[in-house]
């Protein structure tokens, strides 16, 4: 029974925890049928736990609280505000029974009850009209009542486990990571054979989709941080006698189940504060030139490893100036201090202990207890917090806390002596500085790229950390064209891109993180700790534009001339082909690019091979191999893949759909000019058309051959059976009795002897097609079966193939 009120409590919770938002949500919709029947199962299934688990008293309350929403749902009922206020303090005081039980606490005193119960009868009532509903069912005391017409969808099936087993787990991955990473690094340094990292490939596979999963047990939707907001904000201002819209975005992005909690009580004080003393009364807002119902708006991002959540109001502001005439009196700044102070510096103020805007002390705000705290907790977990304020205008606040702690895939960059890493993820390419497609200037102090006719500007690294930047002879300096969640792209300059790994994400210390452009720490597989750059934050505190500059013509006419351009090209990788013809072919088709071993190809019957892991590939362009590595590219479409040898990879450039000059010959699409050059075109038309001609000579129709007397006639089983399985078919013996309709079409071969007193084509239905087998070349004419000779093979395929595409047909 303790593991029975166990289970009850935590879902009752969990329910009402979900419920209570979704009460708010129905009293603007009223006619919103799907909640009101939530709200009536929820009652009824604690009503019906309760008297298994003899607990009167909430069944009490539940089966009253089930009456009002019976007497909504059949129209008797109004949902006034009156009836929602009463039904939310019914599910308040289930709450606060249901956590006294798990927490082994007293229960609340039962005084109270009688007066809820009041409030829910005393609850005017009136006819409601009720929309158009179909079906009918009987409800248990005999009355009938409407359903919905959309169906229900099935609930998918949980357990419930201890979060200290997932950190296990999770910390288990972490350490599987590091160890994968430090293998990977010793099979490079070895050159250890293709079996050898084939397995570890498959290894690495399946150690990431561990990781995904174990990731995913602790990431919960931001919905679960909101479910509270929309039921406080709406008690607030009930209480301080203002209207309040909340506006609630992002809720589909996931962070970490324990990050969400710690993350609820910060915001919980900045909504609190927001309400109480950023937005204005009525009588207020509407002096002042604004519309009398305040808005609060909460959105949530992610950003790299970072979860970003913004509280927004357009209330009457911080005044800064208020800030620095109480921060002087409670003596935490001097007059010289104060007159030396940036508008930053006066709202930073705000997060001293003791120090509040609010002009009096209410039961909600005002000790100035509330923003300091909220900055202890958030910086506890590895946060942030920013926060801007416009008098007159309203205020944004900002929370910057860690995703989880999880692992993502990342680029590790040089600048000067240190190792960073940065979200793969965010990187659109890289690139070279003496790269011809790129061009860097200086232009009114600034950096500026212009890569393919667009211009993007250029943060160095090093000018973000406060270094000096180092020659290096010989080398070209690495441009990472970085993606930023808030702003438009920007190019990002390093020493070198030195390599990729899985990255075990964990919050840094708030020193760093308040630098603004680190989203965590990371430890690859030589322990050295290294930091993540967060991409958002270097747009941020390098001040680039958080949106394109639409004023700006010479912008606007190279980006429009890019999407013409872009219309009209596709991506191609150039290469030198073992003969010296620079050729294209495009880049989607392209997979990877490898250096692969002498030893792994191979000739049959003039056709060109290589072994890659467990199977076997075309070459496309078969040739000598002289070289112990061969370059090669790894081409793959539609299922259907192949090996092209080359000599070198040059470079990737945009190709024009319609080559300059039109050849169709040879495998030769065509030819494209390119800077001085004249480039061949692939076909990879007829380049896959060839290999899916070689794979499949004779396309199938999909379908199973049962083969009469496949376990004792040696002939079927090991002549017969083979042929049928090389060509594509499913193939069974026809006495199985697991055969089945749901195998689709099927054709059942026997020897041409063989009658129906031997069984054959009993069980199988009239419809399916028998083909018979005869031993003897030359045909007998009293044959009544038209049987195949069972050597002749073009006419057996042909035989299967017919019947099974007629059947299917």
């Amino acid at each position: 029974m303790d593991d029975l009120l166990g289970d009850f409590v935590a879902e009752t919770l969990e329910n009402l925890e979900t419920l209570s938002g979704e009460v708010i949500a129905w009293e603007t919709d009223p006619s919103d049928r799907d909640r009101l029947d939530a709200f009536f199962r929820f009652f009824h299934t604690v009503k019906g736990s309760c008297g298994f688990l003899n607990l009167p008293r909430v069944e009490k309350l539940a089966h009253r609280a089930e009456d009002v929403l019976a007497a909504i749902r059949t129209g008797d009922r109004t949902p006034d505000p009156h009836t929602i206020s009463a039904v939310l303090a019914v599910m308040d005081r289930i709450g606060d029974i249901a956590r006294a039980y798990g927490d082994n606490l007293p229960v609340p005193a039962e005084d109270g009850d009688e007066a809820l119960l009041d409030a829910l009868t005393a609850a005017p009532v009136a006819p409601a009209p009720v929309e158009e509903l179909v079906g009918e069912v009987e409800l248990d005391d005999g009355s009938a009542r409407t359903l919905p017409s959309t169906p229900r969808e099935r609930a998918p099936r949980t357990i419930r486990i201890s979060l200290s087993l997932i950190d296990q787990l999770m910390n288990a991955v972490s350490d599987m990571v590091l160890a994968r990473n430090e293998l990977s690094r010793k099979l490079r340094d070895t050159n250890a054979d293709p079996d050898v990292e084939g397995s570890f490939e498959r290894l690495s596979a399946c150690v990431a989709d561990m990781r995904d999963m174990v990731s995913k047990t602790r990431m919960q939707r931001v919905d679960r941080l909101f479910t509270a907001l929309p039921r406080m904000v709406r008690d607030l201002s009930q209480d301080l006698g203002k209207k309040v819209e909340l506006v609630l975005e992002g809720g589909d992005v996931e962070m970490d189940r324990e990050m969400i909690e710690m993350v609820l009580d910060p915001l919980t004080h900045i909504v609190r504060n927001a309400l109480d003393h950023g937005l204005e009364t009525p009588i207020e807002r509407m002096a002042a030139g604004k519309t009398e119902t305040g808005h609060v708006r909460i959105a949530a991002r992610q950003s790299g490893n970072q979860i970003v959540i913004e509280v927004v109001d357009n209330g009457r502001g911080i005044a800064t100036e208020n800030l620095v005439a109480k921060a002087l009196r409670l003596k935490l700044i001097g007059e010289n201090e104060a007159a030396g102070m940036t508008h930053a510096e006066k709202l930073a103020l705000i997060f001293h202990a003791g120090l509040s805007t609010a002009e009096q002390v209410s039961a909600i705000s005002g000790r100035g207890v509330g923003m300091d705290v909220v900055r202890t907790n958030v910086e506890r977990i590895g946060g942030v917090v920013t926060l801007d304020s416009t008098v007159g205008r309203g205020t944004i606040i900002q929370l910057r806390v860690p995703m989880t702690l999880t692992i993502i895939p990342g680029l590790i960059l040089r600048c000067g002596t240190e190792l960073f890493a940065i979200p793969r993820g965010n990187v659109i390419e890289l690139l070279h500085e003496n790269s011809a497609m790129v061009t860097v200037e200086n232009v009114a102090g600034a950096r500026v790229a212009t890569i393919r006719g667009l211009r993007y500007s250029v943060v160095d690294l090093e000018h973000l950390l406060g270094r000096e930047r180092e020659h290096v002879e010989g080398g070209a300096r690495t441009l990472m064209l970085v993606g930023s969640p808030t702003g438009v792209p920007y190019a990002l300059g390093v020493d070198a891109v030195e390599n990729h790994e899985e990255l075990v994400i964990r919050p840094a210390s708030p020193v760093v993180m308040a630098a603004g452009i680190f989203a965590g720490m990371t430890l690859p597989d030589n322990g050295r700790p290294m930091l993540l750059l967060d991409p958002a934050g270097i747009a941020q505190v390098a001040d680039l534009p958080m949106e394109l500059d639409k004023s700006e013509a010479v912008q606007a006419e190279l980006q429009q001339r890019l999407e013409e351009k872009q219309a009209q090209t596709i991506p191609a990788l150039q290469f030198v082909e073992k003969g010296g013809q620079h050729r294209l072919i495009p880049l989607d088709t392209v997979e990877r690019i490898e250096d692969l071993p002498a030893a792994l190809f191979g000739v049959t019957e003039g056709q060109q091979f290589v072994r890659l892991q467990d199977r076997l590939v075309r070459v496309a362009n078969p040739g000598t191999i002289n070289d112990e590595l061969v370059k090669t590219l790894h081409l793959k479409v539609g299922g259907q893949e192949i090996c092209y040898v080359v000599e070198d990879v040059a470079d990737i450039i945009d190709m024009p759909i319609r080559p300059h000059l039109r050849v169709r010959t040879h495998g030769i699409a065509g030819v494209v000019s390119h800077e001085g050059q004249h480039l061949e075109v692939i076909d990879a038309h007829a380049l896959f058309a060839g290999q899916a001609a070689d794979n499949d000579s004779g396309a199938t129709a999909p379908g199973t051959c049962l083969i009469a007397g496949l376990a004792d006639d040696p002939w079927m089983r090991t002549i017969l059976a083979p042929l049928l399985v090389q060509a594509g078919y499913d193939v069974r013996d026809a006495g199985t009795p697991e055969i089945e309709a749901s195998h689709g079409p099927a054709v059942l071969l026997c020897d041409n002897g063989a009658g129906q007193d031997d069984g054959v084509g009993e069980g199988h239905g009239p419809a399916m097609p028998i083909i018979r087998l005869r031993a003897q070349a030359d045909a007998d004419m009293r044959d009544p079966h038209q049987s195949i000779y069972r050597y002749d093979r073009a006419s057996l395929l042909a035989a299967v193939d017919g019947a099974l595409r007629r059947q299917a047909a």
